[in-house]
């Protein structure tokens, strides 16, 4: 039986990729400051330890910088490859706007739609979280052992940190009946369902190799599409604001040219087909939204809950619609 360390094992893509590696035959170690392997990667020798005499490969989730790369790459007389877990927020236009950097429309990056593995990507510095990660790319493809880089889109599945269908799941428990949608709910951001990605991740661990992989889940939705999977309760109220013009009524895929991704890499090479799509995987994450008790509030999704902002607009644009609250 093959070992894998999973380092940041315990969050949505941990989660999600151990079990899919469980079920096909691997030894899984999770390692995470709370996890069953307690590691904090930034203190000195805790890594190390977990990989302990060996593994077969590292998947690092929360890899984040140059100094992590380094920090894999001198595991290599005890680590057999790595899958590293990077973001297709890294990729840059023909004039350089960048994802990171985008505060308008006319700042927004107008990437080719879908977006392939051989696009340019921002300069790697210590500067932006794109910019870190294109350093630990580097770094790690420039390191001895074999290692697939995966690139994924707006993640979803139980167990986020911020996860983005709250925008929708918040507005059924608290009772809301319609929701506003920017840019008339055709914003299309592609999304990367956790178990697509834990597939994506077996499969490359099977085939060690240097390469980078996109993973997005099949036919992106629009955000009107997103709502009808995650909310067919809510009535959808579109406007043709965007979300810069109307940042009070944004939501979290708003944006004002498409990111798409292309995974026919992923096909070709490693014959990967996604195990779900958008409407299917969700619903797991739409179970838990709805009966959990963690709390938002302290995360960037507070800015998306603006209700009187929403009322006024569907009080103007459709009076025949009286209250929107229950």
């Amino acid at each position: 039986m093959s070992r894998v360390l999973l380092l940041g094992g315990t969050g949505q893509i941990g989660r999600a990729t151990a079990a899919r590696l469980r079920q096909t035959g691997w030894e899984v170690l999770v390692a995470a400051r709370s996890g069953p392997i307690p590691v904090d990667r930034a203190r000195l020798g805790e890594v190390e330890k977990a990989v302990g005499d060996g593994v077969d490969a590292i998947v690092d989730i929360v890899a984040y910088a140059r100094t992590d790369g380094e920090q894999l790459n001198a595991l290599a007389d005890r680590v057999g490859s790595l899958v590293v877990i990077s973001s297709a927020s890294v990729y840059a236009d023909a004039h350089g706007r960048t994802l990171d950097e985008a505060s308008s429309v006319e700042s927004f990056p107008r990437l080719p739609v879908p977006i392939t593995e051989s696009q340019p990507t921002v300069a790697p510095s210590e500067a932006t979280y794109s910019t870190r990660k294109v350093a630990l790319e580097q770094t790690v493809l420039d390191g001895a052992l074999p290692t697939t880089i995966i690139r994924p889109c707006a993640l979803h599945g139980p167990g986020s940190t911020t996860p983005r269908e709250w925008f929708f799941v918040k507005r059924l428990r608290d009772g809301r009946r319609n929701v506003v949608l920017v840019s008339r709910g055709e914003s299309r951001f592609h999304t990367t369902s956790v178990d697509n990605l834990a597939e994506l991740i077996r499969l490359a661990l099977e085939n060690p190799a240097d390469r980078i992989l996109n993973s997005g889940d099949p036919n992106p939705p629009t955000v009107a599409d997103i709502g009808r999977a995650v909310a067919p309760e809510l009535e959808q109220v579109p406007i043709d604001e965007d979300g810069y013009a109307r940042p009070d009524l944004s939501n979290p895929w708003a944006v004002p040219y498409p990111i798409v991704v292309d995974t026919t890499k992923a096909e070709r090479e490693l014959g990967y087909r996604p195990v779900a799509d958008y409407r299917g995987a969700v619903q797991a994450t739409r179970d838990w939204l709805l009966t959990t008790d963690r709390d938002f509030s302290d995360t960037y999704l507070t800015r998306y809950f603006d209700y009187a902002a929403e009322d006024e607009v569907i009080r103007t644009a459709h009076p025949e619609r009286g209250a929107h609250a229950s």
